[in-house]
């Protein structure tokens, strides 16, 4: 079995030079180096510098007030923020969406949002609006 041998182009032209400075036959190496096309290799792709952007995670209060804070006029703070904390210990997410749905509000959000709805409700933990608390907006 003949062995297989790879040449550059210019490694080619070097090998007949020295086949005809010998005096040998080179047609069959011209005929092969005009039948070469020469292949460049690839060059490794560059690896581009990845920016990590440090970024401080928003508090519980700074989340909340983006996701709820239009329905508390002063936004979500003080005792209306340990309310949410507390209903979020007290209750399964499943609790709260039940108590979302009985009050006729959207199910839909994590456990903090799910109980600033219930509170800006007026919603009382035993499942009934407060009588004598006015629910801050109706929906």
């Amino acid at each position: 079995m003949p062995g297989i041998v790879r040449l550059s182009k210019n490694e080619l032209d070097k090998l007949i030079e020295s086949v005809e400075a010998e005096g040998g036959d080179v047609t069959e190496f011209k005929k092969l180096r005009d039948e070469v096309t020469e292949i460049q290799p690839q060059k490794p792709a560059r690896r581009q510098a990845i920016s990590v952007v440090s970024r401080e995670e928003e508090s519980t209060e700074e989340r909340l007030n983006r996701e709820a804070g239009d329905l508390f006029p002063g936004g979500i703070s003080g005792n209306t923020l340990a309310m949410c904390i507390e209903y979020d210990w007290k209750y399964s997410v499943r609790e709260l969406r039940k108590m979302c749905i009985d009050a006729g509000l959207s199910p839909s959000g994590h456990k903090k949002l799910l109980a600033a709805k219930l509170i800006a409700y007026g919603w009382e933990t035993e499942g009934k609006r407060k009588a004598e608390q006015p629910a801050l907006f109706d929906f």
